[in-house]
């Protein structure tokens, strides 16, 4: 298995486990961190919709590369909105709050890491056109 399909399961993977986590225990979370339910509930689901789409992603064939750019470009974003989450005073967040809505955003520092590293081995490797591999 290649580092991007790797890394995109990777990121599947923990994505997935946080939103069943966050579905699960969003009342309590709430109480410990100072999210609203609805918003929590949001994340959750957000959270396994955007994992079954990168396990089909990886599953793929071929990976186009626009498609990796736009996942890059996406944990950017989540990154930027935990952030704002995080500092922003949108929600009367409690210090675990604060914390786990900014520390959060140090393993998805890592799946872009991965990501791109993945994605240029592999452009280097076959000439810049799709991840194609029997191996999936």
């Amino acid at each position: 298995m290649n580092l991007l399909r790797f890394a995109l399961r990777l990121d599947a993977g923990a994505s997935a486990g946080l939103g069943v986590v966050i579905l699960a225990l969003s009342g309590k979370l709430d109480e410990w961190l100072g999210t609203p339910t609805a918003f929590s509930l949001g994340v959750g689901v957000f959270l396994l919709v955007w994992a079954a789409g990168l396990a089909l992603l990886a599953a793929r064939s071929e990976i186009a590369p626009g498609a990796v750019w736009t996942v890059i470009v996406l944990n950017v974003g989540w990154i930027a909105g935990s952030l704002a989450i995080a500092f922003g005073g949108a929600f009367d967040l409690t210090g675990w709050g604060v914390a786990l809505s900014a520390l959060q955003a140090l393993p998805v520092l890592l799946f872009i890491d991965l990501e791109y590293l993945g994605l240029r081995r592999v452009r280097r490797a076959v000439g810049g056109g799709a991840v194609r591999s029997s191996a999936a």
